[in-house]
Formats: C-alpha cells, sequence, structure tokens
C-alpha cells in the first residue's frame, strides 16, 4: 500500500513562535484530508503547531508528501517543498491561500489541488499511481457533500488537543464579505452534508471519548431550515458545540432557545466594526446593524450562552478613535472572548483589487500577509498606528480589568464551569497578547 506523509504548516512566516504541547482549537483539515488520502494509501500527519516537520533528508519510504498551507506560511511552504522535490520525493499542495497564489505554487510543486479535495485526491492518487501527477488539479464545479468521509480523528492525539473538536455541517459562506477569501472562491454558495452525516462525525468521536465539538462552517445558519434540523439532531445526541453564526441570528429568540437546549455554548459571530459605515462596504449591512449589537449579546446571554467576537480594524472608516471605541464596546457588553484581525488584502478578493488599483499596497511579500501586519495603507492613519491600535485592542480586551468587568461582574449563572473555562481562555489569551501573539 502507498504511503502518504501528510503535513499542516503552522501559520506564520517563520513557522510556530513555540511549540505547543496541546492545542486550544484543532482545525478539521489535518484529520479530513487524511480520510481522503486514507483511500488509497497509509497516511502519517504532522501538524506543525505541536511537532516539528520532518527534515528533508529523513523522510524515507514515502511516495507522497501532501502539505496544506494558509496565509503568510506559504513562503516558507514552497521553500520547504524544494526542498522535498530536490531528494527526489513527489509534493502536493493544497488549501486556500495556495489556490489564490496558484500562479506562485504550481512551478515548484508537483501537483496543486486547487479546491476541495474531494474527487481530486482520487485524481492525484491515479496519476502518481502511474508516475504523471498533471500540475494542477481543479473542479469546473464545487463537488456535493453528499459521500464526505468520516475525518482520522483517530490519527490526532487526544491529549494535545483542548476541549472542543472540529466538525463540519457545510461548506461555504453566501455572505461575501468584500475582504474575504473563501466566501469569493465559494462563489457565495453555501453546500451542506445530510445532516446524518454530520451525526455520524458527532458520533465517531463520542467513540472517542470526546463531547465538545466546534463547528468549522463559516454559516451554518445561512439555511434556517437546514440549521434547524442540524440543532435538532444535535440535541439527541448530548454533545457541547461552539458554531459561527451571523448577528441577525439573535433576533430569532426560538432559535436561541433551541440552539441552548441543543447543547449549544457559544456563539462566535463576525460583528467586524462598532462603525456602520465599514459595514455597509463590507456588504455585510444588510444582515448586521451595530445599533442592534448590544441586543444581539444581551439576548445570547440571557439564554446561558457566551459570545465570541471577531473584530476586524484597518477599514477606510476607521481612525485612530476607532479603537477606543471598539474596546469601550465590547467591554461594556461584557462579550466573553474576542479576536481581532488587521484587514488584509488577500489575492482574489475585490479589496485586494481595490487597494492595487489605487497603489496603496504597502508590501507583495506573502510572508507579510498574518493579520497581525498592516500591508497597505490606511485612509486615515498610518499603518504603525493601525498595528499600534490592533495590539492595543487585545491587550486592553485581555487586561485583568477588563476580565473583570467583563466574565466577573455578571449576574451569576448556574454555569460556573462554563464561566471557569471561559475565564481560563482569557488568561492565556491575555498572556498572549503581552507576548505580543495572538492565538496561535
Amino acid at each position: 500500500m502507498r504511503k502518504v506523509l501528510l503535513l499542516q504548516m503552522a501559520p506564520g512566516p517563520e513557522g510556530p513562535a513555540e511549540r505547543h504541547s496541546r492545542l486550544w482549537y484543532f482545525g478539521l483539515t489535518l484529520p479530513y484530508v487524511a480520510a481522503l488520502f486514507s483511500r488509497h494509501a497509509e497516511v502519517r500527519v504532522v501538524d506543525e503547531l505541536l511537532d516539528p516537520l520532518p527534515e528533508p533528508g529523513s523522510i524515507e519510504g514515502v511516495d507522497l508528501v501532501a502539505i496544506t498551507v494558509m496565509g503568510a506560511a506559504l513562503p516558507r511552504a514552497l521553500g520547504y517543498a524544494d526542498e522535498l522535490r530536490k531528494r527526489g520525493l513527489k509534493v502536493v499542495m493544497g488549501g486556500p491561500t495556495a489556490t489564490a497564489y496558484s500562479g506562485m505554487v504550481l512551478p515548484r510543486v508537483d501537483g496543486l489541488v486547487a479546491g476541495d479535495g474531494e474527487r481530486l485526491v482520487d485524481r492525484v492518487m491515479a496519476d502518481l499511481s502511474t508516475g504523471s501527477l498533471q500540475g494542477l488539479y481543479g473542479h469546473e464545479e464545487p463537488p456535493l457533500l453528499d459521500d464526505t468521509p468520516v475525518p482520522r480523528y483517530d490519527l490526532v492525539d487526544p491529549g494535545r488537543v483542548g476541549f472542543y473538536w472540529p466538525v463540519e455541517a457545510t461548506r461555504g459562506c453566501t455572505v461575501g464579505c468584500r475582504f474575504c477569501l473563501t466566501s469569493h472562491l465559494g462563489a457565495r454558495r453555501q453546500r451542506q452534508k445530510p445532516v446524518e452525516n454530520v451525526t455520524r462525525d458527532v458520533k465517531a468521536l463520542k467513540t472517542l471519548g470526546i463531547h465538545r465539538v466546534t463547528f468549522t462552517d463559516d454559516n451554518p445558519a445561512a439555511d434556517r431550515p437546514y440549521f434547524r434540523r442540524l440543532i435538532e439532531a444535535l440535541g439527541q445526541l448530548d454533545v457541547s458545540f461552539i458554531c459561527n453564526v451571523t448577528a441577525d441570528v439573535a433576533e430569532d429568540g426560538e432559535l436561541l432557545d433551541r440552539l441552548y437546549e441543543a447543547g449549544c455554548e457559544t456563539l462566535s459571530i463576525g460583528f467586524e466594526t462598532v462603525e456602520q459605515a465599514s459595514l455597509d462596504w463590507v456588504d455585510k449591512g444588510g444582515r448586521c446593524q451595530v445599533d442592534r449589537y448590544r441586543a444581539t449579546i444581551d439576548g445570547i446571554h440571557q439564554r446561558g450562552m457566551q459570545v465570541l467576537a471577531m473584530m476586524v480594524v484597518g477599514f477606510d472608516h476607521d481612525t485612530p478613535a476607532t479603537f477606543s471605541r471598539i474596546l469601550a464596546f465590547l467591554v461594556s457588553a461584557k462579550v466573553d472572548v474576542a479576536v481581532f484581525h488587521i484587514l488584509t488584502p488577500v489575492a482574489g478578493t475585490p479589496f485586494h483589487q481595490e487597494i492595487e488599483q489605487a497603489g496603496r499596497l504597502l508590501s507583495t511579500n506573502l510572508a507579510d500577509y498574518s493579520a497581525e501586519r498592516a500591508v497597505f495603507r490606511p485612509a486615515h492613519m498610518t499603518a504603525e498606528e493601525l498595528e499600534a491600535g490592533f495590539w492595543s485592542l487585545y491587550r486592553g480586551f485581555y487586561a485583568p480589568g477588563s476580565i473583570v468587568r467583563r466574565l466577573l461582574w455578571r449576574s451569576p449563572d448556574r454555569h460556573v464551569g462554563r464561566r471557569l473555562g471561559t475565564l481560563g481562555a482569557n488568561l492565556f489569551m491575555m498572556v498572549q497578547a503581552w507576548r505580543g501573539r495572538t492565538v496561535v
């Protein structure tokens, strides 16, 4: 049987700042792509956040090295691929960033899986068996998700993963934010797995003793009838879960009740900003209204669930005063957890095209595109002010006083264990922020 080494590069241009003994969050890509390859080969996986990549000269007895990569790690991944190929190893690469920068990637790999792995991995392995890898592997139409395999969760050491394991119900996003690569690669379409396949994957995790899952979907609630069927099915499985939704979901009180009853602990929402003009520019204004944010958060909290706010800074309507406005809102609304990003003009998005045409790009070096660096000229501040404001937000939100006001100065409820877990996550993020690091 053929052997495949599947590697997941850590985000960032220089690899992980530190090796982790345990991850707070583990993505779905590695176990799922491993399941696709397992139809044809014996698979070994390495996540660079947990373990160092093998030295190219030490890799033996492998028919194919498959690399998945995102963002600023792509140049480093290509350098690693160069070293592998010098030693006669066959290399394929995939991931949204590799797809968006296909012209950069194709000359330096034997195969580029441009898009979802379904059917493409089968073609790669068929061509590998005849010694004729074809270079670019893509879809004319995105594949349906009615025959997806169970992810190879068994290849991941449960002792090295935090509280939640990844599950997928849908793929693609219908919102179409101007800065988002995922929605534009997917043509603003959503595809859905049969609900019974989603519950099959959750049950597979339960057999491993795992009862907390996080949905990796961009917005599983886009199709409300489907989402309601999914929630009803999850409610029969006795699991706790986290999922992404848009802010307008919170206006449906019945849906929030069902989510809580089904085991939802946290809703992750892309609020993005407190500037309505920025939301309108993003093309999200129809779903998100800043003046409704407080009611959205209160409605979720009243039902015993938590809020993870995803925020972006660097929009053209942002000024140096925007950072303090965002922080004041998040603290006063008692948001449980927040993640911040600097707006990044990723190739393949309308935002990149606009910034490039306006001559505002400050760097075309992909290693700088980490969502922690300003790679374009902001409209109302300098790039240095944008980066400083980003870090002031992280450090201010996770400052001790903020943690006390958001998490401890709240009405007591019966979710003591959940509140303690959130406190632990905040303390971890506080340390990371003051060390100049974000989630990883």
